[in-house]
């Protein structure tokens, strides 16, 4: 599929419903200056939902711009698809045109360095070469570790907010489920999944996708907990 500016990543997902081609270029081409708009902000990509309602003949559209340390949301119904997309399309540039017009610096400052990290690790593209590989191949966990140790107190806020947002993980805090303990099977899965890994992610997106998935797991069961706190102990330890 054709997009406006490779810079700008567009996913569209559709239910009950498919978008005609003439309306899908007509939407490609309303979203460039969206694109153009965002072409200097590092990675941004947006997500567009079409749902068709039968009950109410409506389609419901939503568009989500992840931007750096900031998702711009906004949704339309109407009884036209074309109609809907193109009412989000413009909603979605003001909104654009008001975050650039007071962008949040602390939080770009914190994106700049994410991204930093991002291309000081050594991980290229191909999920099972380069050095990470080769010491998930060896087995030691504890070099992994270290090498993605600059990652830790970023993934530690990441977990703090969304436990935060999930009362059951939030009322087991201090009792069965601590944030280290999260942060130490963020570390485990990665390890596991590392030559696994989708091509063309960012190796902090990755690490961020696996956070929620650690919550769950150790919600579920609680030896996960024990294991993460062994395997964070283990990496502590000083070599002799």
């Amino acid at each position: 599929m054709p997009v406006p500016d490779d810079h700008l990543r567009i996913n569209i997902n559709t239910k009950n419903c498919d978008i005609p081609t003439d309306e899908r270029t007509r939407l490609l081409t309303s979203l460039t200056p969206l694109a153009d708009a965002v072409r200097d902000v590092p990675n941004p990509a947006l997500r567009i939902e079409a749902i068709y309602h039968p009950e109410s003949t409506q389609y419901h559209v939503e568009f989500k711009l992840t931007l750096p340390g900031r998702t711009l949301f906004t949704g339309d119904e109407a009884p036209y698809l074309d109609s809907a997309l193109q009412c989000c399309v413009r909603k979605l540039r003001r909104r654009v045109e008001a975050y650039r017009e007071h962008p949040d610096r602390e939080v770009e400052a914190a994106s700049e360095r994410r991204n930093a990290l991002d291309q000081n690790v050594v991980a290229p593209e191909a999920p099972d070469t380069g050095p990470l590989a080769q010491v998930v191949e060896t087995g030691d966990y504890r070099a992994f570790r270290i090498a993605l140790v600059g990652y830790e107190d970023w993934l530690r806020k990441r977990v703090g907010r969304l436990i935060q947002r999930d009362p059951q993980a939030q009322a087991r805090v201090g009792t069965g489920l601590l944030i280290g303990d999260v942060v130490e099977e963020v570390y485990l899965n990665a390890f596991e999944q590392f030559t696994r890994r989708p091509i063309g992610v960012r190796l902090s997106d990755w690490l961020e996708s696996l956070i929620e998935p650690s919550i769950r797991g150790l919600l579920r069961d609680p030896d996960l907990a024990e294991e993460a706190s062994i395997a964070r102990t283990v990496r502590e330890t000083p070599m002799t």
